[in-house]
């Protein structure tokens, strides 16, 4: 069961924040960015293939613990459109005494179309589990799988163009369908909201 799970969260952490993911950030009356973004992905897990970013924020956490996790895209969740990627990287993975539940340290950079944006959630700041099957079954996947439901809080920890000057937190909540037959994973809801200090 922890070799599952740790799979299965490995692979939500891979999807979240690895990959092709895009971010909104809104713009007030003064033609300004506000003070906040909000992402939102709905699809199919991927692998994260994007090489670190360079900067000394992910040097710091990283050390030689961290592991390539996912990269998606993002949307804005109030019309669709598509705002960037982002790419997520995790490391230590803690397990629940029960075994059914887990937290872990993810890195995530958000490549927006106004700059970029780097956060992590220090060292155990996102957690997720398996929830009871029949609160939610599976819509996407055949055959047998569970949905996780998760999520995590962390700091902004530098950035570049509109972003340069951020500092503040994030928020990302996610449920995902996981397949145990080495089928596709599926995001059934990823959110994400960035905050300025």
């Amino acid at each position: 069961m922890k070799v599952k799970l740790a799979a299965a969260m490995a692979v939500l952490s891979l999807a979240v924040f690895a990959g092709a993911a895009v971010a909104q950030a809104l713009v007030g009356a003064d033609g300004n960015t506000s003070a906040k973004v909000v992402l939102h992905y709905t699809g199919v897990a991927v692998a994260n293939t994007q090489a670190p970013p360079n900067t000394s924020a992910f040097t710091a956490w990283c050390g030689t613990t961290c592991v390539s996790s996912v990269m998606q895209p993002v949307y804005d969740p109030a019309t669709g459109e598509l705002r960037g990627q982002i790419y997520v990287w995790t490391k230590d993975f803690v397990f629940a005494p029960d075994g059914k539940s887990l937290c872990f340290g993810e890195f995530i950079w958000f490549a927006l179309s106004e700059g970029s944006v780097y956060t992590h959630s220090g060292s155990n700041g996102t957690c997720g589990a398996f929830i009871d099957p029949s609160l939610k079954a599976p819509t996407h996947i055949s055959g047998p799988g569970q949905v996780i439901g998760g999520g995590g809080d962390g700091t902004i920890v530098g950035g570049t163009g509109k972003f340069g000057k951020w500092n503040g937190t994030y928020t990302d909540r996610v449920f995902v369908e996981f397949s145990f037959t080495g089928a596709a994973n599926y995001y059934d809801q990823m959110f994400f909201a960035i905050s300025k200090g």
